[in-house]
């Protein structure tokens, strides 16, 4: 699922995420610039960084958009991580690692 798609039908994504289009890409600097600066020092297992990350193309969420998505999305319906994996056609252990940094993060959200 990629949020390019989903944004094509406003009702998909405020069932998805609870947000509008409006809302989300509001919502989209200020995750951006978390998502940067966490992963910036640390791997998605949560070990500081060793090296530079880069974002890959090949990546299963290679935009910040995607990611947000995923991570909304997770929170909002709370499937299952192996259905919610296969979702964005990736297994549950990456799947859980990338949101659990920001989990408790949500609460801040105004």
């Amino acid at each position: 699922m990629k949020y390019d798609k989903v944004r094509k039908t406003p009702s998909q994504l405020l069932s998805l995420t609870g947000f509008t289009p409006e809302e989300f890409e509001a919502f989209v600097p200020t995750f951006e610039y978390h998502w940067n600066e966490y992963y910036s020092h640390f791997t998605l297992k949560g070990q500081p960084r060793q090296r530079i990350s880069y974002n890959r193309k090949s990546s299963q969420l290679p935009l910040v958009r995607d990611k947000l998505l995923f991570i909304l999305s997770y929170l909002k319906n709370n499937p299952l991580q192996e259905y919610h994996g296969a979702t964005y056609g990736m297994n549950a252990a990456p799947m859980q690692r990338m949101g659990t940094p920001f989990v408790g993060h949500t609460s801040q959200v105004p």
